[in-house]
């Protein structure tokens, strides 16, 4: 074998490599980023408030820890960001509506809500920010990733559980491809929401 084509076979057996490890996840288990992905993401400038150790497969640039101070409802929490109660909405999802003011109810949307507060209350979690989203939305809420101390991606996990849509709001959005592909997944197998 010639060094041209050993470098060549290198080259193709890191990109598979890669490849494999950006899609492997558990079924129904946690959905670990591993420490070497550098997805496009920032830091939220927000001071850390919680004590929680950082876990050793979280994003580079994953900030906190902060107390999750409220779940808000599938896709909102309230945080404390530099001494302000914050909210928090989880980029790259959607959950069904569940108390929302002048807006009905949604099927699906009160489960979504006990899903996140199963998964956050209580907790410490570290926040990346998305270039494509922008960090905070047009209602001043701080657009994030949310990992938990045990290094869970929380918008990820809501959607295997069926609990919410994957959307970047016509914006790209770092994890676009796998939050699709766990959406599909979960709506093939009509799990939360998709049972409406």
């Amino acid at each position: 074998m010639t060094t041209t084509q050993h470098k060549v076979r290198l080259m193709f057996g890191s990109v598979f490599a890669v490849l494999a490890l950006a899609g492997c996840t558990a079924q129904g288990g946690p959905h670990v980023v591993p420490a070497g992905s550098q997805a496009p993401l920032q830091e939220v400038p927000c001071e850390a408030t919680g004590t929680a150790a950082r876990p050793t497969a979280l994003h580079a640039t994953a900030s906190g820890p902060y107390a999750v101070e409220k779940v808000v409802d599938g896709d909102t929490i309230r945080i404390s960001c530099n001494g302000t109660s914050t909210r928090v909405r989880l980029v790259g999802i959607n959950a069904p509506e569940s108390v929302k003011e002048d807006a009905p109810v949604e099927c699906g949307g009160p489960e979504a809500s006990t899903y996140l507060h199963s998964l956050l209350d209580g907790h410490q979690v570290f926040l990346s920010a998305d270039p494509g989203q922008g960090v905070r939305d047009k209602y001043d809420r701080i657009l994030a990733y949310i990992w938990t101390a045990d290094g869970t991606l929380a918008n990820r996990a809501i959607l295997e559980h069926g609990h919410a849509e994957a959307t970047g709001y016509g914006k790209p959005f770092a994890y676009s491809g796998d939050f699709t592909a766990a959406a599909d997944q979960a709506q093939n197998s009509k799990a939360g929401r998709w049972s409406c």
